[in-house]
């Protein structure tokens, strides 16, 4: 794999950049979330990637990448309650598992990751594209690197940050069709789903990330 690909440290980075962005980003998280929700869906993001950080600091520096999405997965799951606590820590968890293995991710392995997050996401919350759930942004960031044949994971990223970031603001012409907001019917016209939202910023600030690496 050429010096571009994703190791573990990158990745450690990448994730240690989603958990600032997500920090930054948690009033408008919950604004998104009171409409259609509790109104606590940033700071449960910021909770659950806050002790991403704590366990990333605590593991070993020979950790593989494997071990890395596994642990932050279980940090994450742990440390959030709700819906998104098992569905992220588990996709998290399950793209671990189809890394298992691999020392760097290249383009193949980064739609390996894509294409393990949106299985579990699909087996754990039975939705489907246009129920107006994370899986929207997810399945789309998936969609597109599957159709690209770009070889370096940074445009990958990229790609898959954009697509997510449009599916997401496409979620607010959508009703309901899981959890809580379901009943809400035509009121959550309007709104983003904030799951969605939290996903495309998780891959924009890991193709940020990949991005200043690229630049050095």
């Amino acid at each position: 794999m050429g010096s571009n690909s994703i190791d573990a440290p990158k990745l450690r980075q990448c994730l240690e950049a989603a958990a600032a962005l997500i920090a930054a980003e948690e009033p408008r998280l919950n604004a998104l979330d009171s409409s259609i929700g509790d109104g606590d869906h940033g700071i449960t993001m910021r909770a659950g990637f806050e002790a991403i950080r704590r366990k990333l600091a605590t593991l070993d520096e020979t950790a593989g990448i494997e071990e890395v999405l596994k642990e932050a997965g279980a940090a994450f799951m742990g440390a959030t309650g709700g819906a998104i606590g098992p569905l992220l820590g588990g996709m998290l968890m399950a793209a671990g598992s189809a890394l298992s293995g691999r020392s760097q991710m290249g383009a193949i392995e980064f739609k390996l990751l894509l294409e393990s997050m949106e299985a579990k996401l699909s087996q754990m919350g039975k939705a489907k594209p246009g129920d107006k759930t994370i899986l929207d942004a997810v399945h789309a960031s998936r969609q597109a690197v599957s159709e690209s044949d770009d070889q370096e994971p940074g445009h990958l990223c990229a790609k898959a940050a954009e697509a997510a970031h449009l599916a997401a603001q496409m979620t607010a012409n959508m009703r309901s069709a899981k959890g809580r907001s379901s009943r809400l019917g035509e009121r959550v016209l309007g709104h983003p789903d904030p799951g969605a939202v939290s996903f495309s910023l998780i891959l924009k600030a890991f193709a940020n990330c990949l991005s200043d690496w690229a630049s050095r």
